[in-house]
């Protein structure tokens, strides 16, 4: 690829972690099936590009709050190496959130009220997230409100099976998260975050069929395969971003679970997806 398009376009691409966004558009579908909804529905997939935009927008206003840190830590990325202008970012974050926003509220003013709080939970993460503790929480949260603005904007009801994969997905991406907090620290000094990431494998568990065994013997390998990237051999940035691609794993299982074998294909799809595109533009 030229320098020229790595200044352009690919650096906007690169400043929003285009390689992620597959995980946000199967978190969208589990969303989906949780509601019962069919995937010929044209809400879906207005919500799937609005949620799809807020994760965008948050991997460049993420940028922009850590310009300074970038600077020293991360001189090549986007904003600090001059490719894209902070004036640009704050723009593009702008524009994103708005038009994100804009898509919810074509749905439904119910999923509007649910949107607008992930977006605050977004800015909240990226302005307080290198000192704040319990910043993993924050991030969590912004990913469980996918699956509740979703199934909040089609007019479905909170089932238990709903509270309990939104559960889960929250203890699979505060447990990575955790682990990507310790990338600068010479030790981890815990395996909790490792079982918070295992946990998710027992969603398979609420129902008799045997249909979504693969998925899960899919998710757990995937997992562990992460977790020996982590604590035998110290890789903990391509870990993190295999463990972010594992998220449609577990959206895959949400889905199949939900009876929506459709659903289940597309979130696989958005795995392979997302580890493809990761080959080129770092999803950290």
């Amino acid at each position: 690829m030229n320098s020229n398009a790595k200044s352009g376009w690919w650096a906007y691409l690169e400043l929003m972690r285009i390689s992620n966004n597959p995980t946000v558009i199967s978190n969208t579908l589990a969303g989906v099936a949780l509601a019962g909804v069919s995937l010929g529905d044209w809400r879906v997939w207005l919500l799937a590009l609005a949620f799809s935009l807020f994760y965008s927008a948050g991997m460049v206003f993420n940028d922009w709050c850590d310009y300074a840190i970038d600077q020293r830590e991360r001189p090549e990325r986007p904003l600090p190496s001059g490719r894209v202008s902070r004036k640009s970012a704050l723009l593009l974050t702008i524009g994103l959130f708005g038009i994100g926003l804009a898509c919810v509220a074509l749905v439904s003013w119910q999923g509007l009220i649910w949107a607008s709080g992930l977006v605050g939970l977004i800015a909240l993460y990226d302005l307080w997230h290198k000192t704040n503790p319990i910043s993993p929480i924050l991030m969590a949260g912004t990913r469980i409100l996918v699956y509740l603005s979703t199934i909040a904007a089609l007019g479905a009801a909170f089932s238990w099976q709903a509270w309990l994969a939104v559960g889960l997905l929250f203890s699979y991406v505060m447990g990575f998260t955790f682990i990507a907090k310790s990338e600068l620290r010479p030790q981890l000094k815990a395996l909790w975050p490792a079982m918070c990431v295992l946990l998710p494998i027992g969603y398979a568990l609420i129902t008799p069929d045997f249909s979504p065994i693969l998925v899960s013997v899919a998710l757990l390998s995937w997992s562990l395969h992460s977790m020996r990237l982590v604590y035998r051999q110290r890789q903990i940035g391509p870990a993190i971003g295999r463990l972010i691609a594992g998220i449609s794993l577990f959206d895959a299982l949400v889905c199949i679970v939900a009876g929506n074998l459709w659903a289940c294909a597309f979130a696989i799809a958005a795995f392979g997806l997302t580890r493809l595109a990761q080959r080129s533009i770092q999803g950290t």
